[in-house]
This record gives C-alpha cells, sequence and structure tokens, in this order.
C-alpha cells in the first residue's frame, strides 16, 4: 500500500543533533515508525564558480561551500526530501562544464554541480515515496549537495532484494550510467555477432571492462586497448580479454601502434576489427580506423583523450584515417545511453543474470567525502581511478521499517 507522511505540527525538521522521527500511516490506519536521524543546519554543495579552461582546478572551478540545509517547508507536492549516499563522478560532466550546445544544457556558473546520485527519502509529498526508501536520482540540476529537494519524476526506486543485495554504489556503476552505457553502446550501435572480433579502448575502465566482458559472454574475440602492463595483465586475468594492446609502450608512434595491433589480432586469429567500441578518440581512433573490417562499426562512446583542451572547437585533432570508412563500407556512429529508456528493464535484467552467474565482474572505486569530489574527479582524466568512480557522501539516516521493501 502507498504510505503517506503526516508532517509534524511546526512543520520543521528538528535543530541538529536531534533525531528527526517521521510517522507513517496507510489508509488501514496501521502505523510505523522511521527514524530519518539528526539532520545538521548546514550542509556541504559544489558548485561551478567559473568554466575550467583545460583541466579543473579544485577550489577554482568547482567549490565545495557551506550553505543552509534545506526544509520541509521548502518541499512541495510531487516532490521528496533526499540524503544523498553516493554521487557517481563521470567522464561526461567535463563537457558539462563548457559552454557548449549537448544533449542536455551545461552546468550554469554559480549552479549546484550536476551528478547522479543513490540517495534515501528522508521527507516525502508524493505518496508513491516513503521514508526510509533508496532511490536513483538522476536530475538535470544538481546532486553535489548533501541533502537535496527532487521531483519524483527524476527519481527510481531502488529494490535491494531484486538486485541481488549488491552494493548501493552498484547502481551507479554496473546496474546504472556504466552498464547501460556498455549494454547498449555494444547491442545497439555494435550489433555484435558470435565469432566476430571486438576492440575497446579505454578496456581497464568502468565502460569498457563491461563492454569486453559482455562481447565475450556473447562469444567474440574481444582484444582490450590500456595504458600500462598491469591494466592489460588485469584485462586479461579477470575480464577474460583474447588480447590486449598497450597503447603507451607506442607513445605516439604510428608504427609502433600498428605493430601492436597486427600482434593483437594474429594472437585472436582475426584480420581487422569487426566492431570499435571507442572511449577514448584521438590517437587512438585514428590508427584503428586501418585495421577496420569491411562492414565494420565504430561505436563512438567517448573522447576521454581531448575532454581537457582548452577550446573543444579548435583543439582536437580531427582524424586523418576516417576515409578508410569508404572501401570498407564501415559506419561509425554516436548515442546516448538513455535514448533506449524502454529498454533498461531487460537491460539490468541481463546485467544481473551475468553477474548472478559468475561471468560478470565489477569494480566500484569508492573515494571518501563530498568536499573533496572535486579533486576525485581528476582521477578519471589521469587514469588514477580503477573501476566506476564513486563518492560516498554520507551514512544512511533512516532505518528500514518492516512494510520497508528494502
Amino acid at each position: 500500500h502507498c504510505l503517506l507522511l503526516a508532517q509534524a505540527p511546526s512543520g520543521h525538521l528538528p535543530e541538529p543533533r536531534q533525531a528527526c522521527p517521521v510517522v507513517l500511516a496507510n489508509p488501514r490506519g496501521h502505523r510505523a515508525m522511521a527514524t530519518a536521524g539528526a539532520m545538521p543546519a548546514t550542509q556541504t554543495v559544489v558548485r561551478l564558480r567559473r568554466r575550467p579552461i583545460g583541466d579543473i582546478v579544485p577550489g577554482q572551478d568547482l567549490v565545495a561551500e557551506r550553505e543552509a540545509t534545506p526544509k520541509v517547508d521548502d518541499v512541495k507536492p510531487g516532490q521528496v526530501l533526499l540524503h544523498r549516499l553516493y554521487l557517481s563522478l563521470d567522464p561526461a560532466m567535463r563537457g558539462w562544464l563548457r559552454d557548449l550546445p549537448s544533449y542536455i544544457p551545461p552546468v550554469g556558473v554559480g549552479d549546484e554541480m550536476r551528478g547522479t546520485t543513490v540517495c534515501e527519502v528522508v521527507f516525502s509529498r508524493d505518496e508513491r515515496f516513503r521514508v526510509g526508501d533508496v532511490v536513483k536520482a538522476q536530475p538535470l540540476v544538481g546532486g553535489w549537495s548533501e541533502f537535496g529537494i527532487a521531483s519524483s519524476s527524476d527519481l527510481i526506486k531502488i529494490d535491494a532484494r531484486a538486485s541481488g543485495n549488491l552494493p548501493l554504489s552498484a547502481h551507479l556503476g554496473i546496474l546504472g550510467t556504466t552498464g547501460l552505457t556498455a549494454y547498449f553502446g555494444l547491442f545497439k550501435i555494435g550489433q555484435p555477432k558470435p565469432g566476430e572480433t571486438v576492440m575497446v579502448s579505454a578496456a581497464a575502465g568502468a565502460t569498457g571492462s563491461v563492454v569486453c566482458q559482455v562481447a565475450k559472454i556473447i562469444g567474440c574475440k574481444v582484444i582490450g586497448i590500456a595504458g600500462g602492463p598491469e591494466k592489460c595483465k588485469w584485462l586479461q586475468e579477470e575480464c577474460g580479454c583474447d588480447a590486449t594492446v598497450d597503447y603507451k609502450a607506442a607513445g605516439q608512434d604510428s608504427d609502433a601502434f600498428q605493430k601492436l595491433l597486427r600482434t593483437a589480432l594474429k594472437t585472436v586469429g582475426s584480420k581487422g576489427v569487426d566492431i570499435f567500441f571507442d572511449n577514448v578518440g584521438g590517437f587512438v581512433l585514428n590508427e584503428s580506423f586501418r585495421r577496420i573490417n569491411r562492414k565494420g562499426r565504430i561505436v563512438v562512446c567517448g573522447g576521454i583523450s581531448s575532454y581537457n583542451v582548452e577550446d573543444a572547437r579548435n583543439d582536437v585533432s580531427a582524424p586523418t584515417n576516417y576515409l578508410s570508412l569508404i572501401p570498407m563500407r564501415a559506419r561509425m556512429e554516436g548515442f546516448i545511453f538513455f535514448d533506449y529508456l524502454d529498454e533498461f528493464p531487460k537491460a539490468i535484467t541481463d546485467l544481473l543474470g551475468w553477474i548472478r552467474d559468475g561471468k560478470l565482474k565489477f569494480q566500484d572505486d569508492v573515494r571518501q567525502g563530498l568536499d573533496k569530489a572535486p579533486e576525485h574527479l581528476l582521477s578519471l582524466f589521469n587514469g588514477s581511478n580503477t573501476g566506476k568512480l564513486v563518492v560516498k557522501i554520507g551514512e544512511r539516516l533512516t532505518q528500514p521499517t518492516a512494510t520497508s521493501r528494502l
């Protein structure tokens, strides 16, 4: 049954250091107590104070500040008050900081930084959500704050039992943006067939490592491109890649990189690449054009090699080998994962099934502290993260009741 929240007479949350009991009453008159813990008077919020030119400068571009915590009085019908538990850090965030047209508007200077989060509901004015519910919030505005008010339309309930009691951070990674991007990019754009050769750049990253494993699951031969012998070893031992290419060993030397690609292709018994799933762009993409097979598909997922250039319109090197698409009758296509919103349930079911069967592994790199999130974000661009990068914002304040879904 839907449970309606009975607001305290004062209409305000208690002062700091006091527990915040919220009474739940359902249409049959049953009552249950959920405790929303201690609500602080102020919270950490990270705002964009200056658009980065080149690399992000924490404390100047993205700035952690102390601000007043939202109050119950601020919650309107159809909204909930959230306490954020985990924040997803994604390469796409660098693009959101540019004042350029994209698939969503850029973050405004002075605005709270945008990000997907896993949260708990601490107050609700929507009967579909109750105190103690754990949700994923995907707002167009905000996300980098300890507490926030969200419209119910921006929330997806998380059922821990249905997802096999995976860590909550997994809903930002393997069951969130990371897993869905890998899934739809591979299946919708790559359209793989068993026996085909799939090559993945940034293969040891959060998205790339999922692509490698799923391609193996469906019977493809997989080559992973990564930086350094340790990452290449991990790709073969943990992700099942048939061959790897350490792009750092070639530097920016075209002949050296082509020799590495030929060796990898010989290892897997292929003459060329049927699907190239690209997360990098730049030099790696340009050289990979030369290895694409007839009717090959290049999946343009990202271009992390150029995300921190000073001017994205003038400082990104255009590929010079792209004309190989013509004789090879190949295609190159970009995508956004939420174009396939209606197919999310099937994708998540498939990903969960592979995890349960032990075929799909994932790794979350959980960092501590929202105030350090601008610094943690840099790890995506210097390669120091291992797996999906997530920031832990806080511990739960609510206790699930006997009628809770969690």
